[in-house]
């Protein structure tokens, strides 16, 4: 080894050693508080501490990773582990721990298979943890792959209809992707005689059929976990069918994990005869978007008009990331932050909907009606996610459209058309779900969001607003 723990390593570690302590709770049925979830909120929170302190120990302006840490792994073949964060990371980070917050409260009184939820979700994290911080190619793979095997566990205990069939894309799809990017690391390796650091690869140039092989080979590996055409099939199928909202926040984890192997490894100058693969794939991403926009419009079913807008957005962020701007790319992590925030509300509060929905057997047209608090979270949640400007998405999104317009016309007007529409479907709904003329629940009294989550939200509301005015105003704080 060839330094000791720090920030990095304590990032993966604490999820690691929360999913132990929350395996080893004990509840008892005469206390109210569940112990194994108080020890997950606890073990997130402290991962957000350790986020924010290393906010303010990194140098927002330098390029590369930084706060570097390195193990020695093997001394035949000579392998070591690089650890490593800049601003892109750290704020994908920041964005998913809160994220877990929100789901985590939202299921706080869904008994169902609880610790079980709670031990792989930490599990999760702390693979998805290692993944954002590698800062060489074996551990960025390990991450990449450890990471289904949680996610494989949650599908199986908490999928609704068509299990098996929509667990058996999920094996096919990302066991090719795994082959695929496990010969690239390997073909590396040997090319390059020794551990390749991630801020090498982008700098590589194209320059004969072996290196072709090599990134034809990860790029089909990270588009395995974007839900572009023929993707789409298995994170489709996944998505759409889970009713439980923490699983589903977990689940939407994955396609940004492709996004972030984009923005690592992408080179930074294209080779001219690959000009006819990039616009194969805009026209396949664009067709994708039109499509399941539509679809999202059409369906009356709320999980999968979110699942539509999840889609539209991330193809959307995929063809951002190809253009290779800097520029570009940073507001694609600004506007990530608030995405992911925005859609793990919209989860929680569909989910809320949904559980009143079936406790009182009763149509939801109008619901919201009847619940103050959360029509008013609803609302600005709705108005966010459609871009309005309270959050960062409004300026970010301005920018990555704009750019894509400028490059291609044709190609960013039926992008700007999908989310035009994902968009409307979003705003149906939410004035669907606010009709009073429709409202007919003949109940004296029903059960709004608890003071408590109420609380939470309105600071995560503000988070979102803080984040139009300026992305990294919370480190002034700092």
């Amino acid at each position: 080894m060839l330094n000791n723990f720090s920030h990095l390593s304590l990032i993966i570690l604490i999820p690691f050693l929360g999913m132990l302590f929350t395996l080893a709770a004990k509840d008892s049925d005469e206390i109210k508080t569940n112990n194994a979830y108080n020890v997950a909120i606890f073990t997130v929170i402290s991962n957000i501490i350790m986020l924010m302190r290393m906010f303010s120990l990194i140098k927002v302006d330098t390029a590369g990773l930084q706060l570097t840490e390195k193990y020695a792994w093997m001394k035949n073949p000579d392998i070591n582990i690089m650890l490593g964060v800049d601003i892109l990371s750290l704020m994908m980070l920041l964005a998913i721990h809160i994220a877990y917050i929100i789901g985590y409260v939202g299921i706080r009184n869904n008994n169902k298979k609880q610790k079980s939820l709670l031990v792989l979700s930490l599990l999760f994290l702390s693979m998805v943890n290692g993944f954002f911080i590698s800062g060489d190619i074996f551990s960025f793979y390990m991450f990449f792959e450890a990471m289904l095997i949680p996610l494989f566990l949650l599908l199986g205990m908490f999928g609704d209809i068509k299990r098996k069939e929509y667990i058996n894309r999920f094996f096919v799809y990302n066991m090719v992707g795994a082959i695929l990017f496990f010969a690239a690391v390997v073909l590396l390796f040997n090319y390059q005689k020794g551990v390749l650091g991630l801020q090498q690869l982008s700098l590589m140039d194209l320059s004969n059929r072996l290196e072709y092989f090599i990134w034809g080979a990860i790029f089909l590996s990270l588009l395995s976990r974007i839900p572009v055409w023929p993707f789409h099939y298995w994170i489709s199928s996944v998505d759409s069918n889970l009713r439980n909202p923490m699983v589903f926040i977990i689940s939407i984890i994955i396609p940004l994990t492709g996004l972030y192997g984009f923005i690592r490894f992408l080179p930074q100058t294209l080779p001219q005869v690959l000009d006819i693969v990039i616009l194969i794939l805009q026209i396949i991403s664009v067709i994708t978007m039109l499509f399941i926009a539509l679809i999202g419009f059409t369906n009356k079913d709320r999980q999968y008009k979110i699942f539509s807008y999840v889609t539209v957005y991330y193809i959307m962020y995929l063809l951002g990331i190809i253009t290779g701007k800097e520029v570009i790319l940073l507001n694609i992590v600004y506007s990530l932050f608030s995405y992911l925030l925005i859609v793990a509300s919209l989860e929680i509060f569909s989910y809320y909907l949904y559980k009143e929905q079936s406790q009182y057997s009763i149509l939801d047209d109008g619901m919201l009606c009847a619940y103050p608090r959360l029509s008013l979270l609803y609302s600005f949640m709705s108005l966010a996610a459609v871009g309005l400007p309270i959050s960062s998405l409004f300026l970010s999104n301005f920018l990555i459209l704009s750019n894509l317009l400028a490059s291609n016309i044709q190609m960013g007007i039926i992008m700007l058309l999908a989310i035009i529409i994902v968009s409307c479907a979003l705003l149906n709904e939410f004035f669907r779900l606010r009709d009073f003329e429709k409202w007919s629940l003949n109940i004296i009294e029903v059960k709004d969001i608890s003071p408590k989550f109420f609380s939470l939200m309105i600071f995560v509301c503000f988070c979102l607003l803080m984040s139009f005015i300026k992305p990294l105003w919370f480190l002034f704080i700092l």
